[in-house]
């Protein structure tokens, strides 16, 4: 039996997402390039804003949230001199195709590397929001001498469990059959980002597009050991909302601290699970400029 892939649910699907994919995308900055990375479990497309010398970022969306989801932070992120570079995850809705089942960590890492080695990039700053924020910090612990810095905004269950409520609501949301229902269930999970309305209803539409016609078939995050936590050596930042429906900040941001070595977190309050625009790129390039001075320095 063939293995179990991700795929659009049909030819009709495939256009309704990728057409709200490209229209979501205009939001980003130009000029942006497009170049597709082959690796064992298919081939990735990756978009690049911005130049310098300095160490690039790589950027993780979270599910079903594609590349679009950068648009407000790609310019801050560049803004120093940096390569910005934004996966579009393979197995999940978007330009990348997947030829191979992802079956675990293991796996999901080894995309990740050939991923990283196809763009030719030897060291690199990790920043991954949700589900990408989850394979961030895995990789984190990983393969900690790839990375300068790692990045996560609401990692799933990584850090803390999800919240009975999140995964109720969710239930019901998707089998309500309402379009209506849908969008609010989405829109207060995301929560006010400060993004312009135009920009943010255009990713909100195509992860709902996403969600009805694509059928991800990914492994859910895990909770990381205390172990991995602590073998994450390399400067951290932990950012969390403070009225996140999805898991518990305060509970999150306990085991953070206690257990990475090198670590930063702050709850932020009133945000939720998308990523506040103004706290975001106040924070981000400060930490990434503070993470390459100590490790010259050191």
């Amino acid at each position: 039996m063939a293995a179990r892939i991700s795929c659009f649910t049909d030819d009709t699907a495939r256009a309704r997402v990728l057409a709200a994919y490209d229209r979501a995308m205009a939001y980003w900055p130009d000029p942006r390039e497009e170049q597709d990375v082959a690796t064992r479990f298919g081939r990735t497309r990756v978009h690049t804003y911005g130049a310098g010398d300095r160490t690039p970022v790589v950027l993780l969306h979270g599910q079903s949230a594609t590349p679009v989801e950068w648009a407000p932070h790609v310019v801050a992120l560049a803004r120093q001199g940096r390569r910005v570079l934004a996966v579009d995850r393979v197995g999940e809705p978007g330009y990348s195709t997947q030829s191979r089942r992802i079956g675990g960590a293991d796996d999901t890492a080894a995309w990740l590397e050939e991923t990283l080695t196809g763009l030719g990039l030897q060291r690199v700053h990790l920043i991954g929001h949700s589900y990408g924020g989850y394979v961030a910090l895995r990789h984190a612990a990983r393969r900690p001498e790839r990375m300068v810095s790692v990045t996560v905004y609401e990692p799933p269950r990584a850090l803390a469990p999800l919240k009975a409520g999140f995964l109720l609501g969710s239930v019901a949301a998707l089998l309500s059959g309402s379009e209506s229902l849908q969008h609010r269930w989405f829109t207060g999970l995301i929560g006010e980002t400060g993004a312009p309305p135009e920009e943010a209803e255009a990713g909100v539409r195509l992860s709902l597009e996403a969600m009805r016609g694509f059928r991800i078939r990914l492994p859910q995050p895990q909770r990381m050991s205390d172990e991995e936590l602590r073998s994450v050596a390399v400067p951290t930042l932990v950012l969390l909302g403070g009225a996140d429906r999805v898991m518990d900040s305060r509970r999150a941001e306990a085991r953070a601290r206690r257990l990475i070595p090198d670590v930063r977190t702050e709850v932020i309050p009133g945000a939720a699970h998308g990523i506040p625009v103004q706290a975001f790129n106040a924070r981000v390039p400060e930490f990434l400029h503070d993470a390459e001075q100590s490790r010259t320095s050191g």
